[in-house]
């Protein structure tokens, strides 16, 4: 089984487009991350070094996909044997089995960096881990129930649901520490949305026999990089007020 799957999902006309809009966003994102690793204590140079990484790889390893799991399920295949009587074709039904592969597939841009980001940081938060994690459960439970899997298309949620969510519930619990809203809005948003959207959905997508089930599979603009991107920029807004 080939463990690395390399392709892109936004090809012909629209690939010029989806780069630059890809540009931006690596823009936007090495000043919201740049911010958020300062307030957590990470010196302000290394900041800026860690953000452009984060932001420039999530661009460049939008393409690349780590298969984790292969899925196969044996299903009736149905046909029609043609046989000929004194020249007179008669139809058969005839039944086999037959196989189907998903490949379930980790995307590295858009899924497994901003995890490992979210992990650094629930590191580095000490004493407040325990509130970032009940709103970790709380938008994993709103993203279960907002989300939904359109057959061809894969999991579908609106890309502002979980931040909005996730800003206001860090608000709520991290009220006497501000500063630490949009790191818990950013880590509640890229857990939230990758268990509660992708993760608890997957059988239903499993169901709908796709070749390959990419979570995180549009990269840089999928729901998890997303989510956590815009949870930043809520937040950072909110406490500015």
């Amino acid at each position: 089984m080939k463990r690395i799957v390399i392709f892109s999902p936004y090809r012909g006309i629209l690939m010029p487009l989806y780069f630059l809009l890809g540009l931006l966003l690596m823009v936007i994102a090495i000043g919201y991350f740049k911010d958020l690793l300062t307030l957590v204590g990470v010196n302000r140079q290394v900041s800026y070094f860690l953000a452009f990484e984060i932001s420039f790889l999530s661009l460049a390893m939008s393409p690349v996909n780590i298969v984790v799991k292969e899925v196969r399920r044996e299903y009736f295949q149905t046909y029609q044997e043609v046989i000929y009587v004194f020249g007179i074709p008669f139809y058969v039904p005839r039944l086999s089995w037959d196989y189907a592969v998903t490949l379930i597939a980790v995307n590295v841009g858009g899924a497994l960096i901003p995890v490992l980001f979210s992990l650094t940081l629930l590191f580095l938060l000490g004493s407040r881990i325990y509130l970032v994690l009940v709103n970790v459960i709380a938008i994993i439970l709103v993203s279960k129930h907002f989300s939904k899997v359109i057959p061809g298309v894969g999991v579908v949620m609106h890309p502002l649901i979980a931040p909005i969510f996730s800003t206001l519930i860090s608000y709520i619990l991290l009220f006497r520490d501000p500063l630490l809203v949009p790191v818990s809005a950013y880590i509640g948003s890229v857990f939230g949305t990758l268990i509660g959207a992708d993760l608890l959905n997957l059988r239903k997508i499993i169901e709908a026999n796709p070749q390959v089930v990419s979570i995180g599979g549009a990269g840089s603009f999928d729901g998890i990089f997303l989510s956590g991107l815009f949870s930043i920029i809520l937040a950072e807004l909110l406490i500015s007020l």
